[in-house]
């Protein structure tokens, strides 16, 4: 993917914003103890945050990775962005289940357009 063209450069962008967010959401949390689930379902809140962790870091890894034009990163946003799909969606329940309409939409947006570069990216590599 070269990164002069649009897609390599809003990809390993929207990679790193998307990376940081995650990544500074949770560490927020954490430091701040506002995680009511540590209570009730400490192992499936540790499996969680330590998967999206993960997947924040791999986001900042790929859009780094873009930026400077190595093709590794669009097959570590591909990684990334199918984390993020999932993450989003699982959110949006979560969300939505508190009638928490705001970030479900906020969630739906993340979902659309991981989903849009992800495709384009596909389409980019494979031809």
């Amino acid at each position: 993917m070269v990164v002069t063209t649009a897609l390599g450069l809003t990809s390993g962008i929207y990679s790193i914003i998307i990376g940081i967010a995650i990544v500074g959401l949770w560490l927020m949390l954490i430091i701040r103890k506002q995680i009511p689930e540590l209570k009730d379902e400490p192992i499936t809140i540790y499996f969680h945050v330590t998967a999206e962790i993960l997947m924040g870091i791999l986001a900042i890894l790929s859009g780094i990775l873009i930026i400077i034009d190595l093709i590794w990163g669009a097959y570590i946003f591909l990684i990334s962005s199918g984390l993020c799909i999932y993450a989003v969606i699982n959110s949006a329940g979560y969300y939505a289940q508190r009638k928490t309409w705001i970030f479900v939409v906020l969630f739906a947006t993340i979902l659309i357009m991981s989903s849009t570069l992800s495709i384009f990216t596909i389409l980019n590599v494979i031809v």
